[in-house]
């Protein structure tokens, strides 16, 4: 006899030596059916959640290794788009300038009130066509000395007094804003 079969305790149907009535054996029947029924129903289930969370796991890993491209992707995506932005920047600000004296003029005293207070005069240097475009009465100090430099840009400004100074450039004004855009995208990231 085997050792499942040593271990199921037969009925009893009493002292008697009477054979089992067919309910009786069908009663036993239904019993090992229901047991059997509800043993493999409850091991199929435990089966079948642990088949369910591995794939639970397998499409999350599958989910992560596919986002980690995505993420470096947008992160390229956002920095070409930025770069894109500022160089339509500077090429309207560059028209604006070419063909906005007082624009130019607001550049020259944003960069005079940035200009570090000290004696002596404030040095202003433009490209002669900016100078020549702006208005004979510009209300700024009487220190103030005019320099025209062919060398710079139309629309760049330096000013200088001494050894402080100012460089008004629209290159160097879209590095500052590149630098502030970088700095507020890693404050919202932190």
């Amino acid at each position: 006899m085997s050792e499942a079969a040593r271990r199921v305790a037969l009925p009893d149907f009493g002292s008697g030596s009477r054979p089992p009535t067919t309910a009786e054996l069908e009663s036993v029947q239904a019993r090992a059916y229901s047991e059997g029924w509800e043993k493999g129903h409850a091991d199929g289930f435990a089966a079948g959640m642990q088949d369910v969370k591995a794939a639970a796991e397998r499409l999350e890993a599958l989910t992560a290794a596919l986002a980690s491209p995505l993420a470096a992707a947008d992160d390229a995506v956002v920095e070409q788009l930025r770069d894109l932005a500022l160089r339509i920047g500077a090429r309207l600000a560059r028209h604006t300038l070419a063909v906005d004296p007082d624009a130019v003029l607001g550049l020259v005293r944003d960069a005079l009130e940035a200009l570090v207070e000290g004696e002596g005069a404030a040095h202003v240097a433009l490209h002669p066509q900016d100078r020549a475009g702006l208005p004979e009465d510009v209300a700024l100090p009487a220190t103030v000395q005019w320099h025209d430099d062919p060398d710079l840009p139309r629309g760049d400004v330096r000013v200088w007094r001494g050894a402080a100074g100012v460089d008004a450039g629209l290159d160097a004004r879209l590095d500052t804003l590149a630098r502030q855009w970088l700095d507020a995208d890693q404050e919202m990231e932190a």
